[in-house]
């Protein structure tokens, strides 16, 4: 499934599920950070197609190994008020990362930064862990610091009055649990563009225009004399190759001009399915289909 249709995909459950997911009078916890998870974003590359695809699964898997440093949950499915955003730059050996907390309102709370200059994979992903640690490091700061704040709350808040006994009291509605948040799996990046395919169709004309030059030079006179047929009687004997050379570049241009179709022109039919799904206190069919 393309990134077009996955969207259409993701918004059409996100449009079915939106009364169940953010029911009337839900609320953010007062403390987002009682529980110590954090909902993890796919991490976004400022150039996608650089990026080989087992680089992107072993930073995927980095971000989302469980439990992270003093406990937290680094997570994708729940109902989590803390986010986290990844973001890499990557240049030749040289690497740029940054993490961004974020409240489920948008609110940022703090953000990280580091460079990893001429680095290998290994040296690049030990720096990101360092990265995530440091998130952890600071998420419990701020939880040390809310819980104070609700204690400091608590101390000065005023006494209660004593209410008045209610003889009968009557239950309006039930507030039903807030359904989980449903973050989209991770997928490997597009492949990058076939360079193969365009050199292959550069040597390939090549191929063609050397061919056709030792065709034409084929059965000539090997010098500008004015009278070559005497003065030099040696001809050239290029027909052999000539041939090779064309008949080459007309094999390598086809294959190189079919390859380059299938990037950039051919595009796969269009099949819908029926995809049921199902969830608690709900189910429904899906249609699903792919561009």
């Amino acid at each position: 499934m393309n990134r077009f249709a996955f969207f259409l995909f993701f918004l059409a459950g996100g449009l079915f599920q939106f009364r169940a997911a953010t029911p009337v009078g839900a609320e953010e916890p007062a403390n987002p950070y009682a529980k110590k998870e954090i909902l993890v974003f796919t991490p976004t590359w400022s150039d996608p197609d650089a990026v080989m695809p087992f680089l992107q699964e072993k930073v995927e898997n980095l971000m989302l190994e469980s439990p992270g440093k003093g406990g937290w949950q680094f997570l994708q499915v729940g109902y989590i008020p803390l986010f986290l955003r990844t973001h890499i730059k990557k240049s030749e050996n040289n690497y740029g990362f940054i993490l961004t907390i974020s409240l489920r309102n948008g609110e940022e709370l703090f953000k990280l930064e580091d460079v990893c200059e001429i680095c290998n994979t290994t040296e690049a992903l030990e720096k990101l862990t360092a990265l995530k640690d440091q998130i952890s490091d600071r998420l419990d700061e701020k939880a040390a610091e809310a819980a104070r704040l609700e204690a400091e709350a608590a101390r000065n808040k005023p006494p209660v009055k004593p209410k008045k006994d209610i003889s009968e009291i009557q239950i309006v509605a039930h507030l039903s649990e807030p359904a989980p948040f449903m973050m989209p799996p991770f997928h490997e990046a597009p492949r990058p563009i076939e360079l193969w395919s365009w050199m292959g169709a550069s040597l390939s004309l090549a191929a063609l225009v050397t061919g056709i030059v030792l065709l034409a030079m084929d059965d000539g006179t090997t010098c500008d004399a004015p009278y070559p047929e005497k003065q030099c009687p040696e001809k050239y004997a290029t027909g052999a190759a000539g041939w090779t050379f064309l008949l080459g570049g007309l094999a390598g241009g086809g294959l190189s001009g079919w390859s380059l179709y299938n990037i950039y022109y051919k595009k796969p039919s269009v099949v819908p399915q029926v995809v049921p799904t199902a969830g608690p206190g709900k189910a429904g069919l899906m249609l699903e289909w792919k561009f």
